[in-house]
This record gives structure tokens, C-alpha cells and sequence, in this order.
């Protein structure tokens, strides 16, 4: 797809939210702020793919959707 890759992913200036819950409206924010294409929230237990991807944002949420950690990939 030409143009996807173009837009890569930025979480340090997202690391002040870790600690808020993952609303539906905080992710796209998050998502938007970062740059990236997209966005996936981890819970505990979820089984994922591992491939890097430099346009996807990753929230890792507690078992109450609290943000623990936010990265790239």
C-alpha cells in the first residue's frame, strides 16, 4: 500500500498517560498524538503477534484497562 509505511509511531511524549484508564476516545487520541496508523490495546493474557510494526501504537492495559506501559511496534 503505498504510503502506509510512512507514518511511524512516537511514544515518549505519550508516557504521562501511563496511569489513565484506555477509554475508546483516549486510544484514538493517543493514536493521533503518536503519529501511527494504528493502535492495539493489550490486556493480560491476550495472545498477540509478535512482528514490529514501526505505524502501530501499543497500550498495555492492567486487568482494569489502566494504562502500564505505552510503546511502538
Amino acid at each position: 500500500m503505498p504510503g502506509y509505511g510512512s507514518k511511524t509511531c512516537d511514544a515518549a511524549a505519550l508516557q504521562s498517560q501511563i496511569g489513565q484508564k484506555a477509554t475508546t476516545s483516549t486510544v484514538e487520541e493517543l493514536r493521533n498524538r503518536s503519529g501511527s496508523t494504528t493502535a492495539r490495546v493489550l490486556r493480560p493474557g491476550q495472545l498477540v503477534t509478535m512482528e514490529y510494526n514501526a505505524t502501530r501504537l501499543n497500550l498495555i492495559v492492567d486487568d482494569k484497562d489502566v494504562m502500564t506501559a505505552i510503546r511502538c511496534g
